[in-house]
């Protein structure tokens, strides 16, 4: 109890006050007469508008073809639209770079165009592609939900097609859309990966943040940028937290699943087949970019086959192995250390009680770039100086991700009946014993869930770690970036590849070892 408080209040409290102590109130203050913040700040809010409604927009379509019609190959359709989730978040962008840019496969080598992706479309389009599943993941578990009894009594009324889906299917699915578009637009505000590769001169918060450091030294102002990047998203993530604590909308109220959903009309079903069908070659997209970039001589000018990007990466990526051996110690300790603290808030009465709920929940709020810049501020100088060290990169990861797992410890242990601790208690077991042998048991599941998203999220993260990294302890995500930035589109590719197929690996290890049990979206 006394190691978890003692390090909510060091990892997670202390950086973030440092980041609102750090600058002074003139900094603050400068804000509204700063033209270039100004822009930044309202660019930001113009995107995180335009990519929430298409990303929400896109993840209700692929959410209802799932759910509620017939349209073909819907299991191919829902397994793509997850794969951009375990991918790095700049992924997407970087793809797009290779597809459509200026010496684009698709856009040059066969349409002949020549095609500027850079800029806010670029951008828009890839945070649309990027964070469309977050929507989907969250819809589908709502129209789930939804009785289809509730649509043959509408059939019943003389209720047919439009009507059917306006008046029943879209209203009882409302306080999901609201919920997906608050989590979708949270993750595009927040978002640094995708702008800092393909927004070119269209500014956001995140990446003027990022200039202010790489461009100018300005670490005082790329405090007060963070800042001002906190305060739309906290605002954002409290209010979906009431969304979500108030979606009780109730329709499932015996068996179900024997009443089947009715035949979708042709035309509906052909028009959802198409729609999925174009979102998935653009996922799809993704990946084919990443392999052919790997894999030949000079992206756009040169297509011979060749191993040397591979052979390179694989020989000399001390990057990878950071990457790989960080993420692990990480997702480990993050799945205990939110395990836990979910344990003793769920079990024990004691005075810091709300303040470890509170502050575990606090980093899903943080945008990873306000996260990184906190951590580069408290701990890379007097009294806590880890710059340049392996353990600024692993703590950052640890306490970015605790509120996956904890939010995940807390459902299941909502879900055990306290009644085994205390019959195990009542013949004698002490906490410990109850802990390791009652409890620790029950939430295997939860725990190896926690430790692959975390170790995912990890793995994969850009914004938390592009301020600390250093030449002694850089990892992939941050080399990628460097490698695009310098017009290495090979390597960058193969060492993205490299990164997936890590990524996937250790996602398809914990599915084998755990099987169903493993819930990696119940966040």
């Amino acid at each position: 109890m006394v190691v978890i408080i003692a390090s909510l209040a060091l990892f997670v409290l202390y950086p973030i006050l440092r980041v609102f102590t750090f600058p002074n109130l003139q900094d603050f203050l400068e804000i509204p007469f700063n033209a270039r913040y100004l822009k930044a700040i309202l660019n930001s809010l113009f995107m995180t508008a335009l990519s929430t409604t298409t990303a929400t927009l896109f993840g209700f379509l692929f959410a209802y073809t799932v759910t509620r019609t017939d349209v073909p190959f819907k299991k191919a359709f829902r397994f793509l639209s997850i794969l951009p989730l375990f991918s790095p978040p700049f992924m997407v962008a970087f793809s797009y770079m290779m597809m459509f840019g200026k010496n684009g496969l698709i856009t040059y080598q066969l349409l002949g165009l020549r095609v500027n992706i850079f800029g806010w479309h670029g951008l828009w389009l890839s945070e649309t592609i990027a964070f469309f599943p977050i929507a989907a993941l969250v819809m589908e578990g709502v129209l789930q939900s939804i009785a289809p009894s509730l649509e043959y009594a509408g059939r019943n009324l003389g209720a047919t097609g439009f009507q059917l889906f306006r008046t029943i299917t879209l209203p009882l699915a409302r306080p999901g859309v609201a919920g997906a578009a608050l989590l979708v637009s949270i993750q595009v505000l927040a978002d640094f990966g995708n702008p800092i590769m393909i927004a070119g001169d269209f500014s956001v918060l995140a990446t003027e943040a990022w200039l202010r450091v790489e461009g100018w030294g300005d670490v005082r102002g790329a405090a007060v940028l963070s800042s001002f990047l906190l305060l739309p998203s906290f605002l954002l993530f409290i209010v979906q937290r009431y969304w979500v604590r108030q979606r009780s909308y109730i329709t499932v109220t015996g068996k179900i699943a024997l009443v089947d959903i009715q035949k979708t009309g042709w035309y509906v079903r052909w028009l959802l087949f198409t729609f999925c069908t174009f979102v998935s070659v653009m996922i799809l997209l993704i990946y084919v970019a990443l392999l052919m970039g790997s894999f030949v001589k000079g992206w756009g000018f040169d297509w011979t086959p060749t191993l040397r990007y591979v052979k390179e990466i694989l020989s000399r990526s001390p990057e990878l192995v950071n990457s790989l051996s960080f993420a692990l110690i990480a997702g480990l300790v993050s799945a205990v250390f939110s395990i836990t603290s979910a344990y003793l808030v769920s079990r024990k009465q004691f005075l810091f009680r709300q303040f470890v709920d509170f502050t575990n929940i606090l980093p899903a709020a943080l945008p990873g770039i306000f996260f990184g810049i906190g951590y580069s501020i408290a701990f890379t100088r007097a009294p806590f100086d880890l710059y340049g060290t392996s353990a600024i990169i692993i703590l950052s990861m640890i306490f970015w991700n605790i509120s996956m797992g904890y939010q995940t410890g807390i459902g299941t242990f909502s879900q055990i009946s306290p009644s085994f601790s205390e019959a195990a208690s009542n013949l004698g077991a002490g906490s410990m014993k109850i802990f390791w042998e009652i409890e620790a048991p029950l939430v295997r599941g939860p725990f190896f869930s926690a430790f692959v998203v975390s170790f995912i999220r990890a793995v994969t993260t850009l914004s938390v770690i592009v301020f600390l990294s250093t030449s002694s302890n850089v990892v992939a995500t941050f080399s990628i970036m460097n490698l695009v930035s310098d017009g290495f589109y090979g390597k960058a590719a193969a060492l993205t590849s490299a990164l997936l197929v890590v990524s996937l690996s250790v996602l398809g290890l914990a599915k084998l070892a755990i099987g169903k049990r493993m819930e990696l979206f119940k966040v």
